[in-house]
């Protein structure tokens, strides 16, 4: 199994990998991960407030009785910001809380809309991104098995939690709330992640078909190494676009971006680590792609 440098380095990223992903296991547990106003339910009130204060000295601000209650974060454009209280916050009439908000910043405020987000609603939202994600992966699961192989499905499947399981533990570790924002980018990781999986292991049936009789072992390495580049210069283009999203997009898309970055790379990272090695483990031989013939006895 090891006489091949590249499977060596395969299997050794495969044990970092579960390392990492018990990492992120203890990250989820110690720190927790924290359910936004989305899934929870409360009150959103997006106002304007002409200031260049930035969020933490905006929160620092605020007095009683909205201390531990209310919290600050900017809107979409500049100037618009909102106002969250979660549902087992102080309930304070949003005109009322606005006068408050004023007097406490020393700034004029503007209310522009309030809406409510009921518990209800919120778990509602939080069973159906759920079902969003489940669906997503039995789909894929579904489609690989029935053009590649079983044990590639398997394998895709194994990489998909994997990268689930970093990407969670990552916002777990940066008490990123969970909105429907990073769902989306969740979504979108999922898609991502496959996208290496499916190149090598495409590469790989070529391969296998081509050469019946070689080393299940050299032929992955081979796969892998001849779409190296393209793996790299797809990830590195996306990872750049991400970056700046994630430095110039502002808090409104801090969580999105984070999900899509920690995802790409440990996307990346999965289709050679995971996939491309629990195939092998499960078995994977280049007789499963070879054609089956049938063969008809004559007719006397």
């Amino acid at each position: 199994m090891f006489l091949y440098s590249l499977t060596r380095w395969r299997y050794i990223g495969l044990i970092a990998s579960l390392l990492l992903v018990l990492t992120s296991l203890f990250s989820i547990y110690h720190y927790g991960l924290i359910m936004s106003i989305d899934f929870t339910g409360g009150t959103i009130i997006d106002i304007q407030m002409p200031t260049l204060l930035t969020i933490s000295e905006l929160q620092s601000m605020i007095q009683s009785p909205l201390k531990d209650s209310l919290i600050i974060q900017q809107g979409s454009e500049e100037g618009l910001w909102q106002l969250i209280i979660p549902i087992n916050g102080t309930m304070i009439d949003p005109h009322q809380l606005i006068s408050i908000v004023s007097q406490q910043l020393a700034l004029p405020i503007t209310l522009l809309q309030a809406s409510v987000v009921g518990p209800q609603v919120g778990e509602e939202l939080f069973n159906q991104g759920g079902l969003a994600l489940l669906a997503a992966s039995i789909s894929i699961m579904a489609y690989l098995a029935l053009r590649f192989e079983w044990r590639l499905s398997l394998a895709a499947i194994a990489s998909l939690i994997h990268d689930t399981i970093l990407t969670f533990g990552l916002l777990a570790f940066l008490e990123i709330k969970i909105d429907l924002n990073v769902v989306a980018g969740l979504l979108a990781v999922i898609g991502y992640s496959l996208n290496d999986s499916i190149v090598i292991a495409d590469r790989l049936r070529d391969i296998l078909k081509a050469k019946p009789n070689s080393n299940i072992y050299l032929n992955t390495d081979l796969a892998i190494r001849a779409t190296f580049a393209r793996t790299l210069v797809t990830a590195g283009t996306t990872i750049f676009i991400i970056g700046c999203l994630l430095v110039m997009g502002g808090d409104a898309l801090y969580g999105f971006s984070m999900t899509m970055f920690a995802g790409v790379l440990t996307g990346t990272w999965s289709s050679v680590t995971i996939a491309s090695t629990i195939q092998e483990l499960l078995g994977l031989s280049p007789e499963h792609y070879q054609p089956k013939l049938d063969l008809i006895d004559d007719m006397p």
